[in-house]
């Protein structure tokens, strides 16, 4: 597997340290630091988090909650010191594909891809069907509009998105960038409402306080914190896109994962300080989607419980666009590298986008959710977002043994220290392969499905893995010319 990434006729390692990228077009666009970290933001869908997933971290972890994202935080952060020095070394807009096939070959870089596609894949479905439903909830109660099927909806969310992804990526980041803050801004009049009024137990900060949780409970905490990070691979997979990709890439990455952080941390305390820490584990486990929005209604007022019912909505939609937008690129680079279609690897030359692409993705995610539009839309939700962002999990655990496998066979790489080179991607896949371990074992919670469902969830991604990894090997003997463009790298 190694010898494919060191041929004969390389250069010498004084000429280049980084491997260079296949001659392609090229994607444009001008995003910044600041844009590349709300698109990011928009992927984790914030204040649904906050409304939906932060209760499930507090029935779990209980007061300890906040203490569950510190841990994920501290997690992807250790990631995030491999992850983003490989990205000086390996100048390529395949994010995780690109990394996976560096450092692990091209046969499982493949199967990374397919899986990230189909991940992706999964929950952009699932995300269209929780909009029309959020929607309907949405019209109908809040704005006293008719009533309409949830997958009306869905399908105006779909060729909206279609229609942005079409276009230049920066229109895409302006949007995400208003959502966001949008999302932003009425969490924080939140958090500010409780701290200035204070709950039951004041200001209280019982989450210090590991006493009384279950280190099992603690863990399935834990796992839904981490979950909450996902969709930061973002800031590598834009890099074409970005308008200094190599600082760029780096800065928005560390503050994507620290804000993410932070911003869950305040909003989980405050969450738990609301109604006292006793009450809102006992809450977390019999309302969990009441907790925020009655939360909001008492310290805010009933006008923001309404502004964040139609937040959600909103924030499904940023959510849904950032994640297609991530598709897409999967997409164009296997197009690009001849994988998949040539075609969809091109790139419309006034917007820089990879519009053949986009269109195909939009094709395929109304057909999904035509299939799926006659089941409950709040299952179909918890079940594709759940097996999507396991899929992620395992291309994160395979990406930090890459990038750590990389650096191992560079030795000619002298401008990087051993923690940014081994020691913290030991310790990030470490603290990843728990992650993923607690995943497996608590798939049927992941995706609130029985057992029989989990079992075909779990064979459906697995199956999409194993079909890149042969697909892989049948290109190695019968079309080398394609073997050799996989994971967007050039190497002779």
């Amino acid at each position: 597997m190694s010898n494919e990434l060191f041929s004969p006729e390389m250069p010498p390692a004084a000429s280049s340290t980084a491997l260079t990228v296949t001659e392609a077009p090229h994607l444009k666009g001008r995003i910044g630091v600041i844009e590349l970290v709300l698109t990011v933001l928009a992927f984790s869908a914030p204040i649904v988090v906050v409304s939906a997933f932060i209760p499930l971290v507090i029935g779990y972890g209980g007061a300890a909650a906040p203490m569950a994202f510190v841990v994920a935080m501290v997690l992807l952060l250790l990631f995030a010191v491999g992850f983003t020095t490989a990205t000086r070394y390996l100048p390529n807009p395949g994010a995780f594909y690109a990394y996976i096939t560096a450092g692990l070959g091209k046969n499982i870089g493949l199967g990374s891809s397919f899986l990230a596609i189909a991940g992706y894949f999964l929950m952009a479905v699932g995300t269209y069907a929780f909009f029309g439903l959020a929607s309907k909830s949405v019209v109908e109660p809040v704005f006293h509009g008719p009533e309409l099927p949830w997958q009306l909806y869905s399908f105006a969310c779909l060729v909206l998105v279609s229609t942005f992804g079409y276009f230049r990526i920066d229109l895409s980041a302006k949007l995400l960038s208003v959502a966001m803050t949008a999302e932003c801004l009425m969490v924080g009049i939140f958090d500010a409402g409780v701290l200035v009024k204070g709950g039951p137990e004041g200001r209280s900060f019982a989450f210090l306080d590991f006493g009384g949780v279950n280190a099992g409970s603690l863990g399935v905490a834990v796992l839904f914190a981490a979950t909450c990070f996902l969709g930061f691979e973002a800031t590598a997979i834009f890099r074409e896109e970005t308008k200094d990709p190599r600082r760029t890439v780096t800065r928005a990455t560390y503050v994507a994962v620290t804000a993410i952080g932070l911003f869950y941390i305040v909003a989980a305390w405050l969450i738990i300080a609301a109604y006292g820490a006793k009450n809102a584990t006992e809450l977390a486990g019999t309302d969990p989607t009441g907790m925020f929005p009655s939360a909001v209604e008492h310290f805010v007022g009933v006008w923001a419980k309404d502004v964040v019912s139609v937040l959600v909505m909103t924030s499904a939609f940023a959510a849904v666009l950032a994640v297609q937008n991530i598709m897409s690129r999967y997409c164009y680079s296997l197009g690009v590298d001849g994988v998949l279609p040539a075609p969809l690897g091109r790139v419309r030359p006034r917007h820089g986008s990879p519009y053949v692409s986009s269109l195909t993705v939009s094709g395929l995610l109304a057909v999904a959710v035509l299939l799926v539009s006659g089941s409950d839309p709040a299952a179909i939700y918890g079940q594709l977002c759940g097996t999507g962002g396991f899929a992620v999990l395992v291309l994160m655990f395979l990406t930090g043994i890459a990038v750590f496998m990389f650096f191992r066979r560079r030795p000619d790489i002298k401008d990087s220290t051993r923690w940014h080179t081994i020691v913290a991607p030991l310790l990030g896949t470490t603290a990843f392969g728990v992650v993923l371990y607690l995943a497996v074992t608590n798939f049927t919670t992941m995706t609130g499905g029985s057992i029989a469902v989990a079992v075909i969830l779990q064979l459906i991604v697995w199956s999409v893995f194993l079909i890149g990894v042969v697909l892989a090997v049948i290109y190695r003997s019968r079309r080398p010319d394609i073997y050799a463009r996989i994971g967007r790298q050039q190497l002779t």
